[in-house]
């Protein structure tokens, strides 16, 4: 790989490396931290058949291969989570933005990788699982897990922005009135 086709991956894949080690990490440092380990290694050894998706595949591979040993480190086992994100956390202009945040970052590793490559990064279930190494169900399973967990989370946070419908009714979303089903 030269330098002209370094600079476009970077480029063309930095952003999306960045985010995924933002949402792993939940610490803008460390996420520039594993940004820059995993294009200092596409720069030292790129993979052999570096092209297009198979690029960005082994990119995401190499970002969360990152982020698990930053937390194996022996820095990271003697800090608590809670102080890093805390004093990371970006400022949110909506405060349900900042739930869904918080609520994103509770979820175990394992789920929060998938439901970002799931919605931020529109891949299929099928792409995920390749990228990661695991099986489709695997990677179905963790959706699963993972909204029921938002849901969970975020119920409360939204339950006190809605009226409550009265009994029996539905709330019609037409700005009609409800229905009576």
């Amino acid at each position: 790989m030269d330098n002209r086709e370094y600079r476009a991956a970077v480029d063309a894949f930095g952003d999306m490396v960045y985010r995924i080690a933002l949402n792993q990490t939940r610490s803008a440092a460390d996420a520039d931290d594993v940004t820059q380990a995993v294009f200092l290694k596409l720069y030292e050894k790129p993979p052999k058949d570096a092209a297009g998706e198979r690029l960005k595949a082994w990119l995401i591979r190499v970002t969360v291969n990152e982020c698990k040993s930053l937390w194996r480190t022996v820095w990271r086992q003697r800090v608590e989570l809670r102080e890093v994100e805390d004093a990371d956390m970006p400022a949110f202009s909506e405060p349900d933005h900042e739930a869904l945040y918080a609520a994103l970052g509770a979820l175990p590793e394992k789920c929060r990788i998938v439901v970002h490559l799931f919605y931020f990064e529109d891949y299929r279930t099928a792409e995920i699982a390749a990228i990661l190494g695991v099986k489709e169900p695997t990677v179905r399973t963790r959706l699963a897990r993972a909204r029921k967990l938002l849901k969970e989370q975020l119920k409360e946070a939204w339950e006190d922005d809605e009226p409550d419908p009265e009994p029996g009714t539905v709330p019609s979303y037409d700005e009609r009135r409800p229905c009576s089903c």
